[in-house]
């Protein structure tokens, strides 16, 4: 059947080719690339994502027909409300040949925290560490409440706007949903893994999210990883460099922030 002109737009209009246009590479991991991007039909910019299907492992149904990747899955389950400005919002994804395609927010300016880390010297203050780490702990918090466990939380997973210091964290591409029975794998960078994982071959989301939110507030106050091995990670031995407060200040204003025990949820 011959199809109409009306019909034939429309097609068009639902191709991500007919809908945004590519800017500069971003970044690329072992699964995708990052580009810059812009809506055609409003100027929006956002940060697209490829990625191959070859290197996608676990799917999830989404009806009858189509099936999709679990980063998808995780970040559709983010998007929705209450939304969370701490964590990075998919905006659409499309479903090509040989890859998948994520639209995702892009917040301007912005960098990897990893980044901005390098441009200060390897470290920031306590009193900025106390900032980002909030806006952390409430992105882990809002991905538990919702089921979601990110496995990747350190600052190459975390994009900070360097006017405000608003932080967002993104690539959900190692997420699972949270299990009740736990964990006898592990996704993540080996210097976040935790503990009880190397001692017992088994951990829980919460957990393990805290953990990884401790190696993360190390790593901005001290430029340096805590752990390097599986022996450092459970010998627990940690070396703070030198010039630190006693920590009493920022604790106490921690515990004060963490309105309706959101962070003992965890």
């Amino acid at each position: 059947m011959r199809r109409t002109r009306r019909q034939r737009k429309a097609t068009k209009l639902d191709t991500f080719a007919s809908r945004y246009t590519m800017g500069e590479k971003l970044g690329e991991g072992s699964f995708g690339s990052v580009f810059k991007g812009q809506r055609v039909s409003d100027g929006l910019q956002v940060a697209i994502k490829f990625v191959r299907k070859l290197h996608v492992s676990i799917f999830l149904q989404a009806d009858e027909i189509k099936v999709m990747p679990v980063e998808v899955a995780l970040l559709q389950i983010r998007s929705q409300t209450p939304i969370c400005k701490t964590v990075i919002q998919l905006i659409e994804w499309f479903d090509e040949l040989d890859r998948y395609i994520l639209v995702l927010e892009r917040p301007d300016p912005c960098k990897s925290l990893d980044s901005f880390l390098q441009d200060c010297g390897g470290y920031v203050t306590e009193d900025m560490v106390q900032n980002l780490m909030w806006q952390s702990v409430m992105a882990a918090f809002q991905c538990r409440r919702q089921g979601v466990l990110h496995w990747e939380i350190k600052p190459e997973n975390l994009l900070i706007n360097q006017d405000t210091l608003e932080v967002k964290l993104i690539d959900f591409g190692c997420g699972d949903f949270i299990k009740k029975y736990g964990y006898n794998i592990f996704e993540g960078t080996d210097e976040y893994c935790p503990s009880e994982f190397i001692l017992d071959g088994r951990y829980h989301a919460g957990p393990a999210s805290v953990w990884s939110l401790g190696v993360l507030m190390f790593r901005m106050v001290c430029r340096y990883l805590p752990f390097t091995n599986d022996d450092d990670i459970t010998g627990g031995g940690l070396h703070f460099r030198d010039g630190l407060s006693d920590g009493e200040t920022n604790e106490s204003i921690l515990v004060n922030n963490c309105e309706n025990d959101s962070c003992s949820y965890l």
